[in-house]
Protein backbone atom coordinates (compact mmCIF):
# COMPACT_ATOMS: atom_id res chain seq x y z
CA UNK A 1 0.00 0.00 0.00
CA UNK A 2 1.43 3.20 -0.94
CA UNK A 3 1.46 6.25 1.17
CA UNK A 4 -0.31 9.38 0.22
CA UNK A 5 1.14 12.21 -1.76
CA UNK A 6 1.53 15.82 -0.35
CA UNK A 7 -1.18 16.84 -2.76
CA UNK A 8 -3.87 13.62 -1.66
CA UNK A 9 -5.92 13.09 0.81
CA UNK A 10 -3.88 14.87 3.80
CA UNK A 11 -5.05 18.29 2.16
CA UNK A 12 -9.05 17.73 1.94
CA UNK A 13 -9.33 18.56 5.62
CA UNK A 14 -8.12 21.85 5.08
CA UNK A 15 -9.19 22.76 1.78
CA UNK A 16 -12.78 21.79 1.54
CA UNK A 17 -13.77 23.75 4.62
CA UNK A 18 -12.61 26.98 3.27
CA UNK A 19 -13.82 26.30 0.12
CA UNK A 20 -16.99 25.80 1.86
CA UNK A 21 -16.63 29.18 3.99
CA UNK A 22 -15.88 31.24 0.32
CA UNK A 23 -18.81 29.67 -1.08
CA UNK A 24 -21.01 30.28 1.76
CA UNK A 25 -19.85 34.16 1.79
CA UNK A 26 -20.17 34.36 -1.72
CA UNK A 27 -24.06 33.31 -1.29
CA UNK A 28 -24.35 35.30 1.44
CA UNK A 29 -23.69 38.29 -0.48
CA UNK A 30 -25.52 37.26 -3.46
CA UNK A 31 -28.57 37.05 -1.11
CA UNK A 32 -27.85 40.31 0.62
CA UNK A 33 -27.49 42.23 -2.84
CA UNK A 34 -30.40 40.47 -4.48
CA UNK A 35 -32.23 42.23 -1.04
CA UNK A 36 -30.99 45.18 -1.69
CA UNK A 37 -32.33 44.85 -5.75
CA UNK A 38 -35.86 43.87 -4.75
CA UNK A 39 -36.13 47.06 -2.17
CA UNK A 40 -34.56 49.42 -4.28
CA UNK A 41 -36.94 48.53 -7.04
CA UNK A 42 -39.74 49.42 -4.83
CA UNK A 43 -40.67 52.97 -5.37
CA UNK A 44 -40.30 52.41 -9.20
CA UNK A 45 -42.66 49.46 -8.96
CA UNK A 46 -45.27 52.19 -6.76
CA UNK A 47 -45.14 54.58 -9.36
CA UNK A 48 -45.70 51.84 -11.91
CA UNK A 49 -48.18 50.57 -9.24
CA UNK A 50 -50.46 54.18 -9.68
CA UNK A 51 -49.80 54.23 -13.46
CA UNK A 52 -51.96 51.08 -13.63
CA UNK A 53 -54.60 53.31 -11.60
CA UNK A 54 -54.13 52.49 -7.93
CA UNK A 55 -53.74 54.58 -5.16
CA UNK A 56 -51.50 54.32 -2.01
CA UNK A 57 -54.39 52.66 -0.26
CA UNK A 58 -55.16 49.82 -2.29
CA UNK A 59 -51.57 49.43 -2.90
CA UNK A 60 -50.53 49.20 0.49
CA UNK A 61 -53.46 46.66 1.61
CA UNK A 62 -52.56 44.65 -1.09
CA UNK A 63 -49.07 44.65 -0.74
CA UNK A 64 -49.34 43.61 3.16
CA UNK A 65 -52.04 41.38 3.19
CA UNK A 66 -50.43 39.49 0.02
CA UNK A 67 -46.92 39.51 1.95
CA UNK A 68 -49.13 38.17 5.59
CA UNK A 69 -49.96 34.94 3.62
CA UNK A 70 -46.39 34.48 2.57
CA UNK A 71 -44.66 34.92 5.51
CA UNK A 72 -47.09 32.98 7.82
CA UNK A 73 -46.57 30.45 5.18
CA UNK A 74 -42.91 30.89 5.99
CA UNK A 75 -43.51 30.49 9.57
CA UNK A 76 -44.94 26.90 9.40
CA UNK A 77 -41.95 25.66 7.72
CA UNK A 78 -38.90 27.25 9.59
CA UNK A 79 -39.97 28.87 12.94
CA UNK A 80 -39.81 26.56 15.85
CA UNK A 81 -41.62 26.66 18.02
CA UNK A 82 -44.62 27.70 16.17
CA UNK A 83 -46.54 29.53 19.15
CA UNK A 84 -44.59 32.54 20.39
CA UNK A 85 -45.41 34.24 23.03
CA UNK A 86 -48.65 36.48 23.69
CA UNK A 87 -45.84 39.56 25.01
CA UNK A 88 -44.29 39.18 20.87
CA UNK A 89 -47.61 38.54 19.02
CA UNK A 90 -48.80 42.02 20.58
CA UNK A 91 -45.97 43.79 20.06
CA UNK A 92 -45.10 43.12 16.58
CA UNK A 93 -48.82 43.58 15.42
CA UNK A 94 -48.04 47.02 17.31
CA UNK A 95 -44.74 47.18 15.08
CA UNK A 96 -46.74 46.67 12.00
CA UNK A 97 -50.10 48.79 12.56
CA UNK A 98 -48.66 51.70 14.23
CA UNK A 99 -45.01 52.28 13.22
CA UNK A 100 -44.58 50.19 9.86
CA UNK A 101 -47.61 51.02 8.51
CA UNK A 102 -47.52 54.70 9.18
CA UNK A 103 -43.52 54.78 7.48
CA UNK A 104 -45.50 52.80 4.71
CA UNK A 105 -48.15 55.09 4.35
CA UNK A 106 -46.04 58.05 4.37
CA UNK A 107 -43.98 56.65 2.03
CA UNK A 108 -46.11 55.93 -0.77
CA UNK A 109 -48.10 59.06 -0.52
CA UNK A 110 -44.71 60.94 -0.91
CA UNK A 111 -43.83 58.84 -3.94
CA UNK A 112 -47.25 60.16 -5.22
CA UNK A 113 -46.27 63.88 -4.79
CA UNK A 114 -42.20 63.46 -6.24
CA UNK A 115 -40.02 60.81 -7.73
CA UNK A 116 -39.16 57.84 -6.76
CA UNK A 117 -35.33 58.35 -6.26
CA UNK A 118 -35.87 61.49 -4.34
CA UNK A 119 -37.96 59.72 -1.62
CA UNK A 120 -35.39 56.83 -1.47
CA UNK A 121 -33.09 58.69 -0.68
CA UNK A 122 -35.16 60.84 1.67
CA UNK A 123 -35.74 57.34 3.92
CA UNK A 124 -31.88 56.60 3.60
CA UNK A 125 -31.81 59.69 5.92
CA UNK A 126 -32.94 57.01 8.97
CA UNK A 127 -29.73 55.75 9.99
CA UNK A 128 -28.48 59.41 10.76
CA UNK A 129 -31.50 59.77 12.77
CA UNK A 130 -31.06 56.32 14.69
CA UNK A 131 -27.68 57.39 15.72
CA UNK A 132 -28.50 61.10 16.40
CA UNK A 133 -30.80 59.40 18.68
CA UNK A 134 -28.93 56.85 20.25
CA UNK A 135 -26.61 59.46 21.08
CA UNK A 136 -29.12 62.02 22.67
CA UNK A 137 -30.12 59.05 25.03
CA UNK A 138 -26.53 58.06 25.74
CA UNK A 139 -26.93 54.63 23.73
CA UNK A 140 -23.57 55.87 21.84
CA UNK A 141 -20.48 57.46 22.29
CA UNK A 142 -20.07 60.14 20.12
CA UNK A 143 -16.63 59.85 18.14
CA UNK A 144 -15.16 61.17 15.24
CA UNK A 145 -17.11 58.99 12.53
CA UNK A 146 -20.58 59.06 14.18
CA UNK A 147 -20.06 62.88 14.51
CA UNK A 148 -18.51 62.91 10.38
CA UNK A 149 -21.89 60.58 9.07
CA UNK A 150 -24.19 62.77 11.13
CA UNK A 151 -22.69 66.08 9.81
CA UNK A 152 -22.81 64.34 6.04
CA UNK A 153 -26.24 63.33 6.33
CA UNK A 154 -27.75 66.77 7.75
CA UNK A 155 -25.59 67.95 4.56
CA UNK A 156 -26.80 65.79 2.39
CA UNK A 157 -30.48 65.86 2.94
CA UNK A 158 -29.87 69.84 2.76
CA UNK A 159 -28.80 69.57 -0.57
CA UNK A 160 -31.70 67.32 -1.74
CA UNK A 161 -34.20 69.35 -0.34
CA UNK A 162 -32.39 72.96 -1.81
CA UNK A 163 -31.85 70.94 -5.12
CA UNK A 164 -35.36 70.14 -5.56
CA UNK A 165 -37.56 73.07 -4.14
CA UNK A 166 -34.97 74.82 -6.77
CA UNK A 167 -36.25 72.41 -10.05
CA UNK A 168 -40.04 73.26 -8.19
CA UNK A 169 -40.56 69.70 -6.36
CA UNK A 170 -43.55 69.84 -4.51
CA UNK A 171 -42.07 70.11 -1.18
CA UNK A 172 -45.10 68.34 0.79
CA UNK A 173 -44.14 65.40 -1.10
CA UNK A 174 -40.39 66.51 0.08
CA UNK A 175 -41.42 67.17 3.91
CA UNK A 176 -43.79 63.36 3.47
CA UNK A 177 -40.47 61.90 2.71
CA UNK A 178 -38.09 62.94 5.17
CA UNK A 179 -41.25 62.24 7.78
CA UNK A 180 -41.09 58.36 6.66
CA UNK A 181 -37.78 58.72 7.58
CA UNK A 182 -38.61 59.75 10.94
CA UNK A 183 -41.44 57.11 11.80
CA UNK A 184 -39.12 54.40 10.39
CA UNK A 185 -35.80 55.73 13.04
CA UNK A 186 -38.59 55.21 15.62
CA UNK A 187 -39.62 52.11 14.67
CA UNK A 188 -36.27 50.87 15.01
CA UNK A 189 -35.22 52.26 18.03
CA UNK A 190 -38.17 50.80 19.83
CA UNK A 191 -38.17 47.47 17.98
CA UNK A 192 -34.52 46.58 18.69
CA UNK A 193 -35.31 46.79 22.12
CA UNK A 194 -38.28 44.68 22.58
CA UNK A 195 -38.31 42.05 19.70
CA UNK A 196 -34.18 40.92 19.87
CA UNK A 197 -35.11 37.64 20.68
CA UNK A 198 -37.54 37.07 17.55
CA UNK A 199 -37.38 34.61 14.75
CA UNK A 200 -37.31 37.03 11.79
CA UNK A 201 -39.82 35.43 9.57
CA UNK A 202 -42.05 35.44 12.79
CA UNK A 203 -41.07 38.80 13.41
CA UNK A 204 -41.90 39.49 9.64
CA UNK A 205 -45.62 37.55 9.59
CA UNK A 206 -46.95 39.59 12.39
CA UNK A 207 -45.54 42.94 11.45
CA UNK A 208 -47.19 42.45 8.03
CA UNK A 209 -50.51 41.30 9.60
CA UNK A 210 -50.33 44.11 11.80
CA UNK A 211 -50.25 46.73 8.74
CA UNK A 212 -52.75 44.55 6.72
CA UNK A 213 -55.39 45.23 9.95
CA UNK A 214 -54.14 49.11 10.03
CA UNK A 215 -55.09 49.55 6.37
CA UNK A 216 -58.00 47.23 6.31
CA UNK A 217 -59.13 50.03 9.48
CA UNK A 218 -58.53 52.88 7.09
CA UNK A 219 -60.18 51.37 3.96
CA UNK A 220 -63.26 50.94 6.05
CA UNK A 221 -63.70 54.41 7.56
CA UNK A 222 -62.54 55.99 4.42
CA UNK A 223 -64.96 53.79 1.44
CA UNK A 224 -66.91 51.28 3.79
CA UNK A 225 -65.54 48.88 2.65
CA UNK A 226 -61.74 46.64 2.28
CA UNK A 227 -59.43 48.49 -0.21
CA UNK A 228 -58.63 45.63 -2.57
CA UNK A 229 -57.66 46.75 -6.38
CA UNK A 230 -60.48 46.35 -8.11
CA UNK A 231 -58.86 45.55 -12.08
CA UNK A 232 -56.25 43.05 -13.20
CA UNK A 233 -53.79 45.35 -13.35
CA UNK A 234 -53.59 46.68 -9.74
CA UNK A 235 -53.81 43.00 -8.61
CA UNK A 236 -50.98 42.17 -11.01
CA UNK A 237 -49.41 45.60 -9.98
CA UNK A 238 -49.31 44.33 -5.81
CA UNK A 239 -48.72 40.91 -6.56
CA UNK A 240 -45.43 41.82 -8.22
CA UNK A 241 -44.64 44.47 -5.06
CA UNK A 242 -45.17 41.50 -2.20
CA UNK A 243 -43.51 39.28 -4.23
CA UNK A 244 -40.50 40.85 -5.80
CA UNK A 245 -40.31 44.18 -3.64
CA UNK A 246 -41.29 42.64 -0.21
CA UNK A 247 -40.92 38.93 0.27
CA UNK A 248 -38.40 37.86 -2.06
CA UNK A 249 -35.81 40.40 -0.36
CA UNK A 250 -37.15 39.80 2.90
CA UNK A 251 -36.32 36.68 2.93
CA UNK A 252 -32.73 37.01 0.47
CA UNK A 253 -31.64 39.35 3.66
CA UNK A 254 -32.31 36.79 6.36
CA UNK A 255 -30.31 34.27 4.24
CA UNK A 256 -27.41 36.61 3.87
CA UNK A 257 -27.22 37.51 7.90
CA UNK A 258 -26.89 34.21 8.33
CA UNK A 259 -24.12 33.45 6.02
CA UNK A 260 -22.26 37.10 5.94
CA UNK A 261 -23.64 38.73 9.50
CA UNK A 262 -25.61 41.97 9.95
CA UNK A 263 -22.29 44.38 9.33
CA UNK A 264 -21.85 42.68 5.78
CA UNK A 265 -25.65 42.50 5.28
CA UNK A 266 -25.99 46.37 6.54
CA UNK A 267 -23.30 47.62 4.14
CA UNK A 268 -24.61 45.61 1.02
CA UNK A 269 -27.45 47.12 1.89
CA UNK A 270 -26.38 50.85 0.85
CA UNK A 271 -26.43 49.92 -2.52
CA UNK A 272 -30.28 50.10 -2.69
CA UNK A 273 -30.30 53.60 -3.37
CA UNK A 274 -28.22 53.21 -6.21
CA UNK A 275 -30.69 50.55 -7.49
CA UNK A 276 -33.99 53.16 -7.10
CA UNK A 277 -32.20 55.84 -8.66
CA UNK A 278 -30.63 53.78 -12.03
CA UNK A 279 -34.50 52.15 -12.67
CA UNK A 280 -36.17 55.61 -12.11
CA UNK A 281 -33.99 56.86 -14.78
CA UNK A 282 -34.06 53.58 -17.08
CA UNK A 283 -37.87 52.83 -16.55
CA UNK A 284 -39.10 56.28 -15.55
CA UNK A 285 -37.08 59.05 -16.98
CA UNK A 286 -36.16 60.53 -13.74
CA UNK A 287 -32.62 62.44 -13.64
CA UNK A 288 -31.02 64.39 -10.14
CA UNK A 289 -29.61 67.44 -10.49
CA UNK A 290 -25.95 68.43 -9.47
CA UNK A 291 -27.37 69.71 -5.80
CA UNK A 292 -29.55 66.65 -5.67
CA UNK A 293 -26.86 64.33 -6.82
CA UNK A 294 -24.27 65.76 -4.56
CA UNK A 295 -26.83 65.41 -1.71
CA UNK A 296 -27.11 62.08 -2.32
CA UNK A 297 -23.79 61.23 -2.28
CA UNK A 298 -23.41 62.69 0.99
CA UNK A 299 -26.14 60.81 2.18
CA UNK A 300 -25.04 56.95 1.16
CA UNK A 301 -21.18 58.40 2.56
CA UNK A 302 -23.04 58.77 5.82
CA UNK A 303 -25.05 55.87 5.73
CA UNK A 304 -21.93 53.73 4.61
CA UNK A 305 -19.67 55.13 7.24
CA UNK A 306 -22.49 54.51 10.18
CA UNK A 307 -22.70 50.81 8.63
CA UNK A 308 -19.19 50.35 9.35
CA UNK A 309 -18.81 50.99 12.59
CA UNK A 310 -18.07 48.57 14.80
CA UNK A 311 -21.41 47.64 17.18
CA UNK A 312 -21.66 48.39 20.66
CA UNK A 313 -22.66 45.55 21.60
CA UNK A 314 -21.25 42.80 19.94
CA UNK A 315 -23.37 39.64 19.11
CA UNK A 316 -23.25 36.16 18.19
CA UNK A 317 -25.03 35.49 14.40
CA UNK A 318 -28.03 34.24 16.30
CA UNK A 319 -28.71 37.17 17.83
CA UNK A 320 -28.55 38.89 14.29
CA UNK A 321 -32.46 38.25 13.52
CA UNK A 322 -32.73 41.43 15.71
CA UNK A 323 -31.74 42.96 12.17
CA UNK A 324 -35.18 42.21 10.63
CA UNK A 325 -36.36 45.88 11.52
CA UNK A 326 -34.19 47.16 9.43
CA UNK A 327 -34.66 45.05 6.30
CA UNK A 328 -38.64 44.71 6.71
CA UNK A 329 -39.16 48.31 5.59
CA UNK A 330 -36.24 49.63 3.74
CA UNK A 331 -37.65 51.14 0.72
CA UNK A 332 -40.71 51.62 2.53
Amino acid sequence: MTAPTSAGPATVPINVPQRRSTGRRRLGFAACLCSAVGFGALPVLGKEAYEAGLGPLSLLWGRFAIAAVAFWFLVIFVVRPVRPPAALVVTGLLMGSLGYAVEAGLFFVALERVDASLVELLLYAYPAIVTAAALGAGREAPGPRLLGALALATLGVIFVFAGSLASGVDPVGLALGLGAAAVYAGYILVGERVVAGAHPVLLAALVATGATASFTLAGLVHRGSLPTPTTGDGWAAVAVIATVATVIPMAALFAGIQRVGAPTASIVSTFEPVVTVVLAGLMLGETLSLVEATGAACVLAAVRLLARRPPADPRPAPDDDGQVTSGMSTGG
